[in-house]
């Protein structure tokens, strides 16, 4: 049961830019970092690198709860999450993980490079993106992302200890059964189906997800590449484990707010009948996802207006318009226009 991910040597970055990036597609890139300072080392010898990075900024480690087994999730209640934080250095968080066991699990998560550890891009580059994207570290025991979403392209290195991971396919969401945003571990889409103890009852709809889903197992040196939505759920299993990843977007939105707008769309479309949401629905899929080609395409350009997209350098008044509808019903007025 599954789909196998495509698996290929590291690529350099004309192929991955021709054949992988807009493919829709994971796939799993053999020794892409192999060359790497400090990748495939013994934990102690590539933590004493770490710490000659360390620029003492502060961070949290995430300590799992008892019973949490390295399973960082939501609360039971889904209230909350099933981890606390501590907040401390990189490096006595790097002696924290080394001074072990940690039956519950214990995670730097996600810190950026750029305040942790300023000099690591320059001796680890990332041959596929601009330097630009910043890198990011997972480090920790044997620990346990659930199956979530990201709003991003990923390319995921791993640097110590394996990650088994396993993806399906962004048309899964229903099947998946989101919990809520509002409490979500590191604020991401999480799913709340068990992929270990899968629980058909509540969940039925995760029988039709298992059939679809990819896995494959990530050692040192290894990357993967992780399409924009795709649900992924990763599992480090070795006593200590790194990750470095990159998230980025090949064409950077003009408003980087997207759950907003999902939320604006609620309250406009929540209470209409079945029949007018398909008719929303079919105007969203022409005009703004363009499902159909330019909506716009058979006027001229000076008599498109807003159904043809908004034109560059006219972002503002579109967000003022919003406003004058948006802040009176919360007791306030939009600034004046410039």
């Amino acid at each position: 049961m599954g789909v196998i991910v495509r698996d290929i040597k590291a690529p350099n970055r004309a192929d991955f830019e021709r054949d992988i990036l807009h493919g829709g597609q994971p796939v799993v890139m053999r020794g892409l970092v192999a060359a790497w300072p400090g990748t495939g080392q013994s934990a102690p010898a590539l933590f004493k690198t770490l710490k000659s990075y360390d620029s003492g900024a502060m961070q949290g480690t995430l300590i799992g709860q008892p019973g949490t087994a390295g399973k960082f999730h939501y609360a039971p209640d889904l209230r909350g999450q099933n981890y606390t934080q501590i907040g401390e250095t990189l490096s006595q968080a790097l002696d924290r993980l080394s001074s072990g066991p940690h039956p519950d699990g214990a995670y730097i998560q996600s810190i950026p490079l750029d305040r942790h550890m300023p000099d690591f891009a320059r001796d680890h580059p990332m041959p596929l993106i601009d330097a630009s994207v910043t890198p990011r570290a997972w480090i920790g025991t044997p620990t346990t992302v659930q199956t979530h979403m990201d709003q991003s392209q990923n390319i995921a290195c791993v640097l110590l200890g394996e990650r088994e991971v396993t993806l399906f396919p962004p048309d899964q969401l229903p099947n998946l059964y989101p919990g809520p945003l509002e409490t979500a571990p590191g604020g991401a889409i999480v799913s709340l189906a068990d992929l270990d103890a899968p629980d058909f009852e509540n969940h039925p709809g995760f029988a039709q997800a298992l059939e679809t889903k990819m896995s494959v197992t990530l050692h040192p040196g290894d990357a993967i590449f992780i399409p924009y939505g795709w649900w992924h759920h990763i599992r480090a299993t070795a006593p200590l484990n790194m990750l470095v990843n990159y998230w980025f977007l090949s064409e950077t939105p003009r408003l980087d707010t997207p759950y907003a707008a999902l939320a604006i769309a609620m309250l406009c479309f929540d209470r209409l009948d079945d029949n007018a949401r398909d008719v929303w629905s079919n105007l969203f899929n022409h005009y703004v996802f363009r499902k159909n080609g330019d909506p716009m395409g058979h006027v001229s350009d000076e008599t498109r207006g807003l159904l043809g997209g908004i034109p560059e350098g006219q972002e503002f008044g579109a967000i003022m318009e919003v406003l004058s509808v948006l802040g009176p019903l919360v007791g306030l007025n939009p600034p004046p226009r410039k």
